[in-house]
């Protein structure tokens, strides 16, 4: 299986400390750690958000790290996508309009409006939310301005998508509508690290990594385990092996 992220001896700012890890493509991984741990701060590193003090991360096969400010920003916007838990829409936009945004950043030659606007509609028939299309974003539900954002986020069709806590601010019911897109875009092929401090989420990943005072200091793989209460429990048994 090849390596879509690698990252070598990653350091920043005291608060990563030689982190090394590489991820495969088609996985969903989760990261997991104590509030203060570094997990936030590492997405931002591996996905060129910021960048980092010192070390190596390829993304794609490109080492991203010595890539520009520009670079990186114009690398993210055609390879990668990212879905928060703020969801950082824009009120003066319908949910279709926020959806296509990302698509429409990235200028001529690239497609079409119409090609766009039917990638949009696509998408969001997928996440159940077509009919909501010209809806503005105060006018729906957390879990479905949260599909919206996701939609958004596969609009460039990204080799790897990343995510932050993704779920934080919804309550379970719409957590659990969220997450079972994101298993269905994991078993379509796309590649996905996230972050998250919620146990039941990260046992719908197929690994996960535990994060303590800026290292990786343990890794679970739940790779053949069923989805359920089996898997949930395994996740918990480690996690209060790791002090969690």
């Amino acid at each position: 299986m090849s390596e879509i992220l690698v990252v070598k001896h990653l350091y920043k700012d005291g608060i990563l400390k030689d982190i090394s890890f590489t991820v495969n493509v088609g996985e969903m991984t989760a990261v997991m750690g104590p509030s203060g741990s570094g997990k936030s701060t590492l997405l931002y590193q591996v996905s060129g958000m910021d960048r980092a003090d010192s070390g190596k991360v390829w993304v794609d096969g490109t080492e991203i790290c010595s890539l520009s400010e520009d670079e990186r920003a114009k690398f993210r916007l055609e390879r990668m996508g990212f879905v928060f838990q703020q969801m950082n829409m824009l009120k003066n936009l319908n949910l279709i309009d926020n959806i296509m945004l990302p698509a429409s950043r990235l200028g001529k030659g690239k497609s079409s409006g119409k090609e766009i606007s039917n990638r949009a509609g696509l998408l969001m028939r997928k996440m159940g939310i077509e009919e909501l299309a010209e809806r503005r974003i105060t006018e729906v539900s957390g879990g479905q301005l949260q599909r919206a954002c996701i939609c958004r986020s596969m609009m460039k069709q990204p080799k790897i998508l990343f995510a932050d806590e993704p779920t934080g601010a919804l309550n379970h019911g719409a957590a659990q509508e969220v997450m079972e897109e994101f298993t269905r875009l994991n078993r379509e092929g796309t590649t996905i690290l996230m972050v998250t401090h919620d146990s039941k989420v990260a046992a719908k990943c197929g690994r996960i990594l535990y994060l303590l005072d800026g290292s990786i200091k343990g890794e679970l793989s739940l790779a053949g385990l069923p989805e359920g209460q089996r898997r949930e429990e395994r996740v918990s048994r480690w996690l209060d092996v790791m002090g969690w």
